[in-house]
């Protein structure tokens, strides 16, 4: 939805600034995190020390090299929380009392863009111009384990965008020369794909929310290192997985959440080209996978509708360049069997065949 803009952006970012600033001031300075997302450098500096032990889990596997703290972060994100800090909220768009679950509230007013969760008490704020943004939110000790573990994805998205590249609705895994895209509306069976590969030879990029670009060529970039299953999938299919679990004690009421940089830490990547989009399909009657040939029309049905319902501010530039990234690979179905543990062998094969 779109939100009334009633501030101009010096007024915005005055009352972000001033809000961080004290929240600073509360937890006694700020504490910098640099990471390497897309190939860019991006700084996170948190003003709370609840949030940053709760969001950097899922960016362990790009931390910056040492030797790097002394560039300049092409991004630099502020982060905090008011429970934990006792800082006064920044301004935030008006809300009607009866809004429906899970609504955003989306302004454009460049050079600033932002998003507001009053569900999850959460703003989003990014200034293209500065590659500077913000994130807040209400209650770091309330924030589900389902958004710990993909932080600030609604920055990313538009950042990214900025630089080339498109944030998806898809897993990514593969080896360093070559890996596929597995797209699907939630419930398909990407994310038991992309966690059936942990242990295998294969490099695991993301199974939920992953990042493309086309050029030179067709690129993944990896995300977040953060896995996420319903829980029946966990108990029925992977059961091995349990124990490593980061919320095993909340699955009665939460996908299961996996963060692989802290168990297979030689799996995770920061990226690799994509061969081929894999686009998978249950059949409970199969024991063994098998990969055949799928439309394009059919891959883009997988991918191109979850994402952009995901994303939630994307429009008809997003969706020309997933029509243009399965135009531009070869596209199949893996029909699933009862066998997860097959499952990277078939995507393996396929790989040295492409």
């Amino acid at each position: 939805m779109e939100a009334a803009g009633s501030l101009k952006a010096a007024d915005r970012i005055e009352g972000l600034s001033a809000s961080f600033g004290r929240a600073s001031d509360a937890a006694g300075g700020v504490a910098v995190e640099d990471y390497v997302i897309g190939g860019s450098r991006v700084s996170l500096r948190f003003a709370s020390g609840a949030l940053r032990e709760r969001l950097t889990p899922a960016f362990a596997h790009l931390v910056a090299p040492p030797s790097g703290r002394s560039e300049t972060p092409e991004l630099t994100v502020h982060l905090w929380d008011s429970a934990s800090t006792g800082a006064e909220p920044p301004p935030r768009p008006g809300t009607p009392a009866d809004e429906p679950a899970g609504a955003l509230y989306h302004f454009d007013e460049p050079p600033l863009r932002g998003a507001y969760q009053p569900g999850l008490e959460a703003l989003s704020i990014l200034d293209s111009e500065a590659g500077v943004a913000w994130y807040w939110v209400a209650n770091a000790f309330a924030q589900p384990s389902w958004d710990q573990a993909c932080p600030i994805r609604q920055i990313l998205f538009w950042w990214l965008g900025s630089r080339g590249y498109l944030q998806v609705h898809g897993a990514a895994v593969g080896t360093p020369t070559a890996g596929v895209l597995v797209v699907g509306p939630a419930g398909s069976g990407k994310s038991t794909v992309a966690l059936a590969c942990l242990g295998s030879d294969l490099l695991y990029a993301g199974d939920d929310y992953v990042a493309v670009t086309l050029e030179p060529a067709p690129h993944v970039a990896s995300l977040y290192s953060s896995g996420k299953l319903e829980p029946s999938h966990v108990h029925g299919l992977l059961p091995h997985l349990l124990p490593l679990l980061a919320n095993r004690d909340r699955l009665d009421s939460e996908k299961a959440i996996l963060y692989v940089d802290q168990h297979f830490p030689q799996q995770t990547t920061s990226g690799f080209p994509l061969a081929a989009v894999l686009v998978p399909t249950v059949r409970t009657a199969r024991r063994e996978p098998q990969i055949v040939p799928a439309s394009r029309a059919a891959a883009f049905a997988a991918l191109g509708p979850s994402t952009m319902f995901q994303l939630h501010t994307a429009g008809a530039g997003e969706l020309a360049t997933l029509r243009s990234l399965v135009a531009r690979l070869p596209c199949y179905s893996l029909e699933l069997g009862s066998e997860p543990s097959a499952i990277p062998g078939a995507i393996s094969g396929l790989l040295s065949m492409l």
